[in-house]
């Protein structure tokens, strides 16, 4: 296995602007790499989460707490909490799902504060968000997917909760199926879905805080070897984790230009698999030079 950072980055985590859907053209040959065609305006809400199920829909995802959006629940469907100090009878969609093919967008019900939270697929194709902000810290929700022309909606676990309350964690599906939810804000463990015994300490997360953090959304990629272990990047270093016997079997050099990881922002991908599998490459790529969170300042290089 090898790290690097090369020029480019393929895929992200989450995904933070103002969602006006866009289609990148294929390109052949010669041809230049694409175009950009703006398919909807205007999708009612900002997509903090994105995530694009195997009916071809694309499920969009924001907090809850910040008051209106631009697109209404259906009616009779409203949020209520006492809790919220910003509208405690909500009736504006915080989630919606888009269909590419008819450019449709269909509000979508969450009730509980999403952001910041964390998602997986399970080997069902369902869409399982953890964690968030507020009353969401602890919450288990899963979104099953239908086709465009039924009806599907977020549901939200009452009778299963997460051991450790997260925000800013990292889920991982595993060889077994089950999911691996590594992280977040001030929670130094990993825990497991289907619940397994509780949450299992992870002290190198900690070892990889700093003032501004930088040890959130730690990047995490199963590696293709007979165990399932799991490469685990924080800030500017990686492991290599046996999460069945909670064990690091490996640390890895740390990686020069600052801090990798959220709030400083980079990004990671294990590349395709070539040959006979056995081998994977990691790009870790972005950041920023440690303080430029702190300063806030826009002047400060990023890391390459």
């Amino acid at each position: 296995m090898s790290m690097g950072h090369p020029p480019y980055f393929p895929l992200s985590l989450p995904i933070l602007f103002l969602f006006a859907t866009v289609l990148l053209s294929a390109f052949t040959g010669a041809d230049l790499p694409g175009t950009w065609e703006l398919l909807v305006p205007n999708a009612g809400i900002a997509s903090m989460h994105t995530a694009v199920t195997h009916f071809g829909t694309v499920v969009l995802l924001d907090r809850t707490n910040i008051g209106p959006t631009r697109k209404m629940l259906r009616k009779g469907h409203c949020r209520f909490d006492q809790n919220d100090t910003l509208s405690k009878k909500d009736c504006y969609a915080h989630s919606v799902l888009f269909d590419p093919q008819s450019n449709q967008i269909r509000p979508l019900m969450i009730l509980t504060d999403t952001w910041c939270s964390s998602g997986q697929f399970l080997p069902d194709g369902t869409l399982l968000q953890t964690g968030g902000d507020l009353d969401g810290w602890r919450k288990i929700r899963k979104f099953v997917p239908c086709d465009p022309t039924q009806f599907c909606d977020w549901e939200e676990l009452n009778d299963i909760e997460l051991a450790n309350g997260r925000w800013y964690a990292t889920n991982q599906i595993l060889p077994d199926g089950s999911m691996i939810i590594i992280g977040g804000r001030g929670t130094s463990s990993v825990e497991f879905y289907p619940p397994r015994s509780g949450a299992v300490s992870f002290r190198f997360l900690s070892e990889m805080a700093d003032r501004q953090g930088d040890n959130l959304y730690p990047y995490v990629h199963l590696l293709p070897n007979p165990n399932g272990h799991l490469f685990i990047f924080a800030n500017n270093r990686a492991v290599l984790y046996d999460y069945g016997n909670n064990v690091i079997l490996k640390n890895y050099p740390a990686l020069d230009g600052g801090p990798r990881n959220y709030p400083s922002a980079g990004s990671s991908v294990m590349l395709a698999l070539e040959g006979d599998y056995s081998t994977a490459v990691i790009v870790v790529c972005g950041g920023a030079e440690y303080g430029a969170y702190i300063k806030m300042d826009t002047t400060t290089p990023g890391a390459r």
